[in-house]
């Protein structure tokens, strides 16, 4: 009789673990789609080279230079450049847009880029085309930032960019 109450406990507890780690497992957050994790590891990986090219093209508009942030980019194309259908080569273009902001997350414009990765550089990341598509209007508080401030009489966009 013993053994039968203990294998009867020895089954209730066994079930008792199982269901609760089922109720716990049930109460998991849902695990973020794998594709967005490549994308958000990719992008963190080329911040530097974005953050330094939108350096580069607004260092002669502001005098500081607007922040990157990877929440702020969109990745509008990723390809391959060589390969074929059963060859997996390892050159890619990546096309991006980011929107660089100055301050409290104060937009200054919206650019498009694109990098090529590949084996066959030395860094391994080359800046192919920078365009920039559109500047926004900076508030009066910032507009001390804007180089040439004085000659354009409170203007605060900068229309006649390069693009």
């Amino acid at each position: 009789m013993k053994t039968r109450i203990r294998a009867l406990l020895l089954c209730l507890c066994m079930f008792l673990a199982i269901a609760a780690d089922s109720a716990a497992a049930a109460g998991e957050e849902p695990k973020e789609p794998k594709l967005l994790l490549y994308q958000d590891m990719v992008l963190e990986f080329l911040l530097p080279d974005i953050q330094n090219a939108v350096n580069n093209y607004y260092q002669n508009l502001l005098s500081a230079n607007p922040l990157v942030y990877p929440y702020q980019i969109d990745i509008i194309q990723a390809k391959r450049v060589n390969g074929g259908p059963g060859d997996r080569g390892f050159h890619f273009s990546i096309t991006l847009e980011t929107t660089p902001v100055l301050g409290p997350h104060i937009a200054v414009g919206k650019d498009r880029m694109t990098f090529e990765i590949s084996p066959l550089f030395p860094d391994k990341v080359k800046l192919i085309a920078f365009r920039h598509l559109q500047s926004y209007e900076l508030p009066p508080n910032l507009e001390e930032l804007l180089k040439g401030a004085g000659e354009t009489a409170g203007d605060t966009r900068y229309r006649n960019l390069p693009k």
